[in-house]
């Protein structure tokens, strides 16, 4: 994106570029098979399945007048079988990935549609070119994903709109970020300006943690460039604080007006820096919802458009903490799959389309109950190569899940190709105690595991 000023700039015109781009958006007020609403996901891991799901599941699908497409980087991706239709593409190449989004939507005017950016693996800023000088429906609004995908252009738009974040850094080279660790101490946390799930994030206690981040942030970053982003580690965090997902969804309501809904706070602990765990509802005090909920509402409303919100945060006390956000459903929020009455991808999707959102549609349905879920990883192969999936034995993991009594469910996402713990499926439990409901679904978890078959 280039220079801290570059990014500031674009913060400036994106602001403005919402105040202009909300003034032309209309609800949606019907669909017609004859002239499909084209709903095209860049990125078709198990976020983008969520959200093309629903498509078929709610509105009919291509019959019911959306013709969902789904573009990833290899075959078989876990939203291959539901859209209907799919390419197989470097993303990170600009013309080819143009060209695919041409392929099905030649004229931005002439063709309902929007662009859901799924993944960091992509040319970003292509798209944004479409988006801004062709009129291309790039979701939430084309300067958002160019913001939420790059980290420090989001440590700047915390600091414009006035929200806590921890102390953070940037360095473009190995010597830079040597000179900012020496200077802010250690422990710190380490990551490329562009990642997911935590690709690439380093939390460096010691020195020799810090002399491999850079190579290391570089190798497993989720786009181009040279930076870094470098944090403050909050140990508080780990010992007693809390990790938080706010997601804010920014729809049309039943009168054809563009309003903010706060959804229920997604609290999830991770023991490393990848997603492990998530659930609802919250346990934090109403005080703290409060504050997680007006940050994450500044953030939205400041970029605008339509479409869900995820804000990372953390809360340590009564403090919080403001780390990412991304304008997308969130892995931490699969667990609305279970818990919510329309989850993070049917949300983000009919309000991404223009159409409208009541809030029965976002309540908590697992009343009385914990709804926790837990990933389900690959092995540590010892090796960079990908390895072939086989199978999975689904017998014995419902049949395990019946006979240990558990009320729990199982989300097998189907990824053909599996690297060093990669996360293959989610395990669901439920429980009127927490952490009973925590360690069933780890326990779910960890025989699913098991039960992958690698080539």
């Amino acid at each position: 994106m280039g220079s801290l000023e570059d990014r500031l700039k674009i913060l400036e015109e994106a602001h403005s570029f919402k105040k202009e781009h909300e003034k032309r958006l209309a609800p949606l007020d019907q669909l017609d098979p004859r002239r499909p609403f084209v709903y095209i996901s860049i990125g078709g891991g198990e976020l983008g399945d969520l959200v093309l799901t629903a498509a078929k599941r709610i509105l009919g699908g291509e019959r019911g007048g959306i013709k969902t497409v789904a573009i990833d980087r290899y075959e078989g991706f876990p939203a291959q079988d539901i859209a209907d239709s799919f390419e197989v593409v470097d993303m990170l190449n600009g013309d080819l990935l143009e060209k695919r989004i041409r392929k099905y939507v030649p004229d931005p005017q002439g063709v309902p549609h929007a662009i859901y950016l799924e993944i960091e693996r992509a040319d970003t800023y292509r798209v944004f070119k479409l988006g801004v000088e062709e009129g291309y429906n790039v979701i939430s609004t084309p300067y958002v994903p160019l913001i939420g995908m790059d980290r420090l252009a989001t440590k700047l738009l915390f600091d414009k709109v006035g929200v806590p974040r921890v102390e953070w850094a940037y360095a473009d080279s190995e010597e830079g970020l040597k000179k900012v660790a020496k200077d802010m101490g250690l422990p710190l946390i380490i990551k490329p300006v562009m990642t997911s799930s935590g690709h690439g994030t380093t939390i460096a206690r010691t020195w020799k943690d810090v002399e491999r981040a850079y190579e290391y942030s570089l190798k497993h970053a989720r786009g181009k460039g040279d930076e870094v982003v470098i944090e403050r580690y909050l140990p508080d965090l780990k010992e007693r604080g809390i990790e938080i997902t706010q997601f804010v969804l920014r729809h049309f309501d039943e009168n054809g007006k563009i309003v903010t809904t706060l959804l229920p706070p997604v609290e999830h602990q991770r023991p490393g820096a990848t997603y492990h765990e998530s659930w609802l509802p919250y346990t934090i005090p109403e005080s703290v919802k409060r504050k997680c909920q007006e940050y994450a509402k500044r953030i939205a409303e400041y970029l605008g458009g339509l479409g869900i919100y995820a804000v990372e945060q953390f809360v340590i006390d009564d403090k919080v903490y403001n780390s990412e956000f991304a304008n997308r459903p969130h892995d931490t929020g699969m667990v609305t799959r279970w818990a919510l009455r329309k989850d993070e991808g049917a949300l983000h999707l009919l309000a991404s389309m223009g159409l409208p959102v009541v809030n029965s549609d976002i309540d908590i349905i697992t009343e009385g109950m914990y709804c926790v879920a837990h990933v389900i990883l690959a092995p540590d192969f010892g090796t960079d190569k990908l390895v072939p999936v086989i199978g999975w034995r689904a017998t014995e993991v419902l049949a395990y899940i019946r006979k240990k009594g558990y009320l729990g469910d199982i989300w097998y996402f189907g990824k053909p190709m599996a690297y060093s713990e990669r996360r293959m499926g989610m395990a669901v439990a439920y429980h009127e105690n927490l952490n009973t409901a925590r360690r069933i679904a780890e326990d779910i978890a960890h025989f699913a595991e098991k039960c992958i078959i690698y080539g």
